[in-house]
């Protein structure tokens, strides 16, 4: 790694939510897209993290981005289950999807660590439960 490359880290608390579709409605003649409010907190939240994590200019040129989704250990799980998801052997299969993670978090970022999400051509994503669900963040400049 060169002096020029850039690595930003930071960790999102809480339950992973997924990019919900959004809603439209009219402002005049003209439609306009609205994000649900649970995904509008998230990326809220994600923005002002991000925003903590770095305060220089975004980052120009191609951009990898490895996610690592934590997810809250279903309370209906018997004893033995839960000990599988804590040792790895049963990881999340269930919503939200992965892709929809990504997708809130990559917009959330875009302006304020990087200039724009089509700089990212490169990603790494894996999915676990754990007791304290979050997910880790970590945006390199390549």
């Amino acid at each position: 790694m060169n002096a020029s490359q850039t690595t930003v880290s930071f960790v999102i608390p809480g339950q992973p939510v997924g990019q919900g579709r959004p809603r439209f409605t009219t402002r005049g003649r003209y439609p306009h897209a609205v994000d649900p409010p649970k995904s509008r907190q998230y990326k809220n939240l994600v923005k002002k993290l991000a925003y903590d994590a770095y305060q220089g200019e975004p980052l120009d040129g191609p951009i990898k981005i490895k996610l690592i989704h934590y997810f809250e250990i279903p309370k209906s799980y018997s004893k033995k289950r839960k000990k599988a998801c804590l040792e790895g052997t049963e990881r999340p299969t269930k919503k939200p999807d992965i892709d929809n993670v990504y997708k809130g978090i990559a917009d959330a970022m875009s302006g304020i660590i990087y200039q724009d999400d089509k700089q990212i051509v490169e990603d790494m994503q894996e999915q676990w439960y754990s007791l304290m669900p979050c997910v880790q963040v970590e945006v390199m400049q390549i």
